[in-house]
């Protein structure tokens, strides 16, 4: 509104003078000279008063518009701060294995359940084929027991008669090379039995009278049965005994290192029948 008026007021001033110029021109054809001088000063400074003032006025504006130009500085780009929540500022390493770390394991021991045998053991006999196993009756002393064995599904059935009259045993036994036992110090034997007693027989170089010593001892009672009816039993060779024909003898304690026969035998004393199962021979030291 300000710029309106002064553009009012001026046009208003030229107007004047415009008028007044054309006065002058009436004054100067009814006129004298001094009459002329006095009307061109006063149209003089009514053409400055009018024309130029606004002239400046408007000028004022512009620079006052100008010394001070609006400068829109734009808003600088909104920063959204990093917020970082518990939850995702936590990072949770999975644990890691140190390079070259063996978990420890052990071993427990053999039981009846899994059949398995401890790592200081070894397996002698699997029953994974015939192999050399025989039958030794006791028909060498005019006995009549009776014994049958086969070798089915890795199993050994050992079964048979036993008579005591004249006799009274029957066994299966198998030969072995003397590095078989060597540095062993117990047998291990996973069996299914009857209600009958059997026993191990070991036998090494030793002989009496040119006879071979065959170190024996009863296979022990099982502990623990597993649900297939099978269980392992273990012989040490500390409590091997010496026999000749069942006689106990003197002789040395059992050299596993010339060992060359294995056996399972019954000699309980006891007639009838009899039947055992083997699933597995094991030595260990």
């Amino acid at each position: 509104m300000a710029v309106n008026r002064q553009w009012l007021v001026r046009r208003l001033s030229c107007s004047f003078a415009s008028t007044t110029w054309h006065s002058l021109r009436w004054l100067d054809q009814a006129g004298g000279v001094v009459t002329r001088a006095v009307w061109l000063l006063v149209l003089v400074g009514s053409l400055f008063a009018a024309c130029g003032a606004g002239d400046a006025a408007d000028s004022a504006v512009t620079v006052a518009s100008g010394a001070a130009p609006s400068v829109t500085t734009p808003a600088p780009a909104a920063t959204i701060p990093s917020t970082t929540t518990a939850e995702s500022s936590t990072t949770t390493s999975a644990p890691q294995e140190s390079a070259g770390t063996v978990p420890s394991t052990t071993s427990s021991p053999v039981d009846a359940t899994t059949g398995t045998t401890p790592v200081d053991c070894q397996r002698l006999e699997e029953f994974d084929g015939p192999g050399g196993w025989f039958i030794v009756n006791d028909g060498v002393m005019g006995g009549r027991s009776n014994g049958r064995a086969v070798i089915e599904d890795s199993t050994l059935r050992f079964s048979g008669t036993v008579v005591t009259a004249g006799g009274g045993f029957t066994s299966i036994r198998l030969g072995l090379d003397s590095a078989d036992l060597a540095g062993t110090d117990s047998i291990r034997v996973r069996l299914r039995p009857d209600a009958r007693t059997y026993g191990v027989t070991l036998e090494d170089d030793q002989t009496i009278n040119g006879r071979r010593i065959s170190h024996g001892a009863d296979l022990p009672g099982p502990v623990e049965v597993g649900n297939d009816g099978f269980a392992i039993v273990e012989v040490p060779h500390s409590v091997l005994e010496p026999t000749v024909f069942g006689q106990l003898v003197l002789a040395e304690p059992f050299r596993p290192d010339a060992a060359s026969e294995i056996g399972i035998i019954i000699a309980d004393g006891v007639d009838g029948e009899f039947a055992l199962e083997v699933d597995w021979i094991a030595v260990c030291g």
